[in-house]
Formats: structure tokens, sequence, C-alpha cells
């Protein structure tokens, strides 16, 4: 790295002993480092999330995003050596229960584990003025037609409805399935939009205001069933005639995961596009 201000060498770099934040390989050279301390007690990592790391004997599980880090399995002999052995290797706080992790609120029952995103919700709708709306009851108006606006757009507005949409798009991707179709669609529209794409982003606001409560509940079973719905909206994009596929992966008839997307190609009739949307779905559950 070059050095900072105020040094004399500055047309010489230095070389470092250990990664800081900041750097470019630093979440690299991260991932190694604790990969190759799981990958020596027998933790393998997974084919799907190289940041999933499985120990089959044991039956437990270890995700990893940046610094935090969640353990999954029984309080077992092992599970206690394993928490020392990190301790050990790293610095770290160990919070035993799970209780807030990403964003996401998790709560135990004696019927099961549910999954809420509220605390973040109040945040977004604080940041964006939002949190005194009239709420709706539906994501979207009724018969909503958008198209692509132009690039003669004020660059505030810009800037604005894309941290609006990514605001959103975190709670699509924790704990919110309903608002999958909802954002997928809006954010077509995050190059280039106007105020006709402002008022449905903020609309949504209002709906998530309404539905902040909203959880996913997740109830301790022994059976494992798997239930797979697929849609497809034909040449629903006014300004590509692409079509829109949908699904949504339950389990044990909970949700486990959802998808909203414009498929690839144009289809050449809404039975194309039920065929392009079951498609995307079989290659996710595969």
């Amino acid at each position: 790295m070059r050095p900072p201000p105020g040094f004399s060498d500055e047309d010489n770099v230095w070389k470092l002993n250990r990664c800081i934040y900041g750097l470019k390989q630093s979440a690299n050279e991260w991932y190694a480092l604790f990969a190759k301390f799981l990958t020596s007690t027998e933790f393998t990592a997974s084919h799907q999330d190289p940041c999933r790391f499985i120990h089959n004997e044991f039956d437990c599980y270890i995700s990893l995003y940046v610094d935090d880090i969640a353990i999954y399995s029984a309080d077992t002999p092992h599970l206690t050596t394993l928490i020392e052995d990190l301790k050990t290797a790293f610095e770290i706080s160990d919070r035993w229960e799970a209780s807030f992790l990403l964003g996401l609120h998790i709560t135990y029952t004696q019927d099961g584990i549910a999954l809420t995103q509220e605390l973040y919700i109040g945040t977004i709708l604080s940041r964006f003025g939002m949190e005194n709306s009239n709420t709706v009851s539906i994501p979207l108006p009724k018969g909503i037609i958008l198209t692509k606006g132009t690039t003669e757009q004020p660059k505030d507005q810009v800037t604005t409805y894309q941290s609006m949409i990514g605001s959103l798009m975190y709670l699509v991707t924790g704990t919110r399935p309903d608002l999958g179709h909802t954002i997928s669609f809006l954010a077509q529209f995050s190059s280039c939009p106007t105020e006709e794409h402002i008022k449905p982003a903020k609309h949504v606001f209002r709906y998530v205001n309404r539905t902040l409560s909203l959880r996913l509940f997740y109830p301790y079973t022994t059976t494992n069933a798997i239930d797979v719905y697929v849609d497809a909206d034909f040449a629903s994009c006014y300004d590509t005639r692409r079509s829109t596929s949908g699904y949504i992966v339950l389990f044990n008839n909970c949700c486990i995961s959802w998808l909203s997307k414009k498929q690839s190609s144009v289809a050449k009739s809404t039975t194309e596009a039920e065929f392009v949307a079951m498609s995307y779905a079989t290659r996710h559950i595969r």
C-alpha cells in the first residue's frame, strides 16, 4: 500500500505484515484464514455457498458473513469444544443464543423459531421520512403500468430512488417474500427513475409500515416435505416485452426460498413463459 500523507517516502510502497480494513484483498485473506482453521477441525465448505461450512459427523453448521459468525448445532460437548477452539484462534465475542443476526431478529418459542426485521423496517421508514405515512394494504396499486424514464432526470432523484429500492431489497432477501415481485419490478427503473417511479416506491414503504410485524415462522417438526409453487407473467415488461418468472419453495409449509425476476429472453406464448419459470424453479431445488 502507499504510505499515508505526512511520510516522506511517497514514491515507495509498503508491504504489510497483515491485512487491514479497506484493502481489496482483506476479505479474501480473512476468508482463507478462517476456512483454513475450520478445515483443520474437519469442516468442509459447501459447494452451493463457500461461506457455509459443514461438519457431517457432528451435524454442525457454520455460516460466515465478513466477521459475523453463526453456529447451528445441538448443545453437545463438540459444540463447547468448537467454541473454545475459536476463542483460542480468534478474538471473538460469544453471544451463545443468537437473537439478532445481520438485521434479522430471531425469536425462540416452544413451537418454533420466528424471523422478523421489524427494527430494520423502523430504521428505513425513519430514514426516508415515511414512519408516519398513511398505510396501505397491498404492495403496489392495482393495474400499475411503468416504463423507463429518460437521462434528463435530476441526479439526486436517481440516488434517492436507488437508496429506497436497495433498502427494500434487503427486506426481500431476509424475511419478506411478499415483496419479491414488487421490488424486482421497481428495481428495473433504477437507472433513470422519474416521479412516476418514486410514487410507487413510497407506496411500498406505506405497505411495509402497515405490515412491519410480519414474520417467517419455522415450527419444530420431524417431517420432510417440499412444495414448490411457480408462476409467470407473460410479456409483463412494456419496454422489452419479456415475461416475469416467480417461484416460492416451502419446506414443511415454511417458506425457505423465493424468487421473482425478468426472464432473459422473449417468450412467444404464455406456455413458453410458464415453462421457463418452471425451469428456474427446478434448477434451484435440484
